[in-house]
């Protein structure tokens, strides 16, 4: 097993448990995230602070499980990776009807000898959207 691929089961296994500090442990200070909708720019201790609301918000409307599909990586060089995931989220708002949704991400990874974290990464998909679409998530109110 890579360093990579022993990272993202890693970061799945945080995902699933929403863990603040294994979590927040994943990532370069600070680090970007960008989607369909723009980037942003957090520290670790913005991101650590906002993961218990996470939880409750992602509890709320039934996430079961997050799990890797599939991990793409390509070395950059000796110390950055790019890495394109396919993730399996399953949600059960209403009991006895899972929805599962499928998005990639691609994580640039940056490793200063301790081992790879995220530097910046890119949903390629608008989950907030897909999730709104499927009922997961109120009607947006822009009319």
């Amino acid at each position: 097993m890579t360093d990579v691929d022993a990272f993202f089961v890693r970061y799945e296994q945080s995902a699933n448990s929403f863990d603040p500090d294994p979590v927040a442990s994943l990532y370069t200070d600070p680090f970007m995230g960008g989607d369909p909708s723009g980037v942003a720019v957090l520290s670790v201790a913005q991101f650590r602070a906002a993961l218990p609301a996470r939880r409750e918000f992602m509890q709320g409307i039934g996430f079961r499980f997050a799990k890797m599909l599939d991990v793409a990586a390509t070395p950059l060089d000796k110390r950055y990776t790019t890495a394109k995931v396919h993730w399996h989220l399953r949600f059960e708002k209403t009991p006895g009807q899972p929805q599962d949704f499928r998005f990639f991400i691609t994580y640039f990874l940056f490793d200063a000898g301790t081992g790879p974290k995220v530097a910046f990464y890119i949903s390629h998909e608008d989950e907030q959207k897909v999730m709104r679409e499927a009922g997961l998530l109120p009607a947006d109110d822009k009319s």
